[in-house]
């Protein structure tokens, strides 16, 4: 009788470790490098990220562009990111990062957070990977979920003439994570 008990209880915890570990693991994941699909992957993403996300038709001649969507499946969550990095020759990406700051808001020390004082915020408003710098981009008036569920970022980096476009979106999401270098890694697969 003690063993039958024993066997149950370790078929038990077999059980619950398999759930748990299907639940942390990610599932499937989809990902499109055809620039023909940009925001127009039928998710929710498209919708929020067309305000920040630059239009391909008003880009300035460049050398060289990048787009990459990554849906990732983690149980019953889904995340959505894309990836738009645009390289220029030296003038134009000059010009192009001194327009960021006229076209953007950036977060900075002063105005660290999103709409509301209980929403989390970023753990940095700036961080590096590589030889770009991101900056998170604050867009209270579009934006309505705010971050950690949907927000966009813009990476320069002044080695490759490049300016990345970042954009987030997972509406289950609610605690981010302390590392935003990590953070990117993880959900946008693109090697920076």
């Amino acid at each position: 009788m003690q063993v039958l008990k024993q066997k149950k209880t370790l078929v038990f915890v077999f059980l619950f470790i398999v759930i748990i570990v299907f639940m942390i693991i990610r599932i499937s994941d989809t990902k499109s490098s055809n620039i023909e699909n940009y925001l127009s992957t039928g998710s929710n993403l498209d919708e929020e990220a067309k305000y920040m996300m630059p239009a391909l038709k008003n880009l300035p001649i460049y050398k060289d562009i990048d787009y990459k969507y990554t849906k990732n499946r983690y149980f019953i969550f889904v995340s959505h990111s894309v990836v738009l990095s645009v390289q220029y020759d030296d003038e134009t990406y000059k010009s192009e990062k001194g327009k960021l700051e006229e076209t953007y808001e950036f977060l900075n020390k002063k105005n660290i957070g999103f709409k509301q004082k209980e929403e989390p915020v970023p753990p940095y408003y700036e961080f590096s990977i590589n030889t770009y710098t991101f900056r998170i981009v604050k867009d209270e008036e579009h934006n309505t979920l705010g971050y950690p569920k949907s927000f966009g970022m813009i990476g320069t980096s002044d080695e490759k003439n490049r300016i990345a476009y970042l954009y987030f979106y997972d509406f289950d999401l609610d605690v981010g994570n302390d590392n935003m270098e990590q953070f990117v890694k993880q959900h946008f697969d693109y090697e920076f």
